[in-house]
């Protein structure tokens, strides 16, 4: 799996716990003097909602940025911990946005995280077009549609072994016309299969977790 979707997967699990089509309707959230940012992706899909997404440093501390957002959103803000982090979340007319905000030295550091509320799908269907065995739960669906390389990841949960997992994927990728181009390995832990379909290539990761579950993460390029 590339390095950059393993950055963006971790991303997305920070700021959920809280595009459409022209840039200029997305709102900016005001930022505090010497802040500097760094997209990470103009758009994103996940679970069928449009976001954006960047990252910041800031040479002001953690209890700084809380208090400055505070201030520019007034009673419109809810702050939530999480872990060491503090996520600070605002409604902004179709908009929700997320500034997930930890220490770092004398400043800080987080993410920023824009949600377009009002495309939420009515019938949005994770992990469709994906096989997935039965008993599995499909928590996250991620898309980069606008990327030069467009990718998708889709993870689940089953009470699969990681074997049974790779087992499983094979035999269905197979039928759909998949080719594998990197067996791995897959032992009791986890399992590493590459495949290929034309221009589309497909990593399946599976890892254990804890006796009775597998965490599987389906990473697709070119989509």
């Amino acid at each position: 799996m590339r390095t950059s979707v393993k950055h963006r997967l971790a991303w997305v699990a920070c700021v959920l716990l809280s595009c459409t089509a022209h840039a200029s309707s997305w709102p900016s959230p005001p930022l505090p003097s010497g802040t500097r940012t760094n997209e990470v992706a103009q758009h994103i899909v996940f679970n069928g909602l449009d976001m954006r997404a960047q990252t910041f440093v800031s040479p002001r501390s953690q209890d700084e940025l809380i208090d400055f957002y505070r201030k520019a959103w007034g009673k419109e803000v809810v702050v939530n911990r999480m872990g060491p982090a503090e996520v600070i979340g605002h409604r902004d007319g179709d908009y929700y946005i997320t500034v997930q905000v930890s220490s770092s030295g004398s400043g800080s550091k987080g993410n920023i995280g824009i949600v377009d509320v009002a495309s939420a799908p009515k019938h949005f269907v994770p992990g469709k077009g994906l096989p997935a065995p039965a008993g599995s739960k499909v928590f996250n669906d991620i898309a980069y549609p606008d990327d030069s390389v467009p990718a998708r990841t889709v993870a689940m949960r089953n009470s699969l072994s990681p074997t049974q997992n790779g087992a499983y994927f094979r035999e269905r990728l197979l039928a759909d016309g998949w080719k594998v181009s990197d067996a791995g390995n897959c032992g009791g832990n986890d399992c590493v299969m590459r495949y290929e379909r034309g221009d589309s290539k497909l990593t399946l990761l599976v890892m254990r977790e804890g006796a009775s579950q597998s965490q599987v993460l389906i990473n697709v390029l070119q989509p």
